[in-house]
């Protein structure tokens, strides 16, 4: 009867000492989850920063592009790029601009430009 409380005894030890690993291991993968979520969002952030500088250079280098979207896409981005080599740019696009809504955008982002370096 002793012997059977022992052996009772030791075999509720090893249960309970297997309930306390695959808690354990369960706990870790929580961790492991955390960190791929981290370095996944931080991975996306790299990425969409490079993406975001291409787009940027693309749209810079599209200001004489035959596609009307380019060239409103560069026009925008150099009227945040206030600069006296800017604003001789945009008076040469708003000049050349054969459409009449870019050659609009086209003034008010010179208008903008010369505002910025008029301070």
């Amino acid at each position: 009867m002793r012997e059977r409380r022992h052996a009772d005894r030791r075999h509720d030890d090893r249960r309970d000492h297997r309930r306390r690993q695959r808690r354990r291991r369960r706990e870790d993968e929580g961790h492991g989850a955390v960190t791929l979520l981290a370095a996944g969002f931080l991975g996306g952030l790299v990425v969409g920063a490079a993406a975001w500088a291409g787009m940027l250079d693309r749209s810079r280098q599209g200001l004489f592009s035959r596609q009307p979207v380019r060239r409103f896409a560069a026009v925008s981005y150099l009227a945040t790029r206030p600069s006296v080599d800017t604003a001789r740019l945009l008076r040469d696009y708003v000049r050349w601009e054969p459409h009449p809504l870019l050659r609009r955008r086209g003034r008010q982002a010179l208008a903008a430009v010369e505002a910025s370096l008029a301070r």
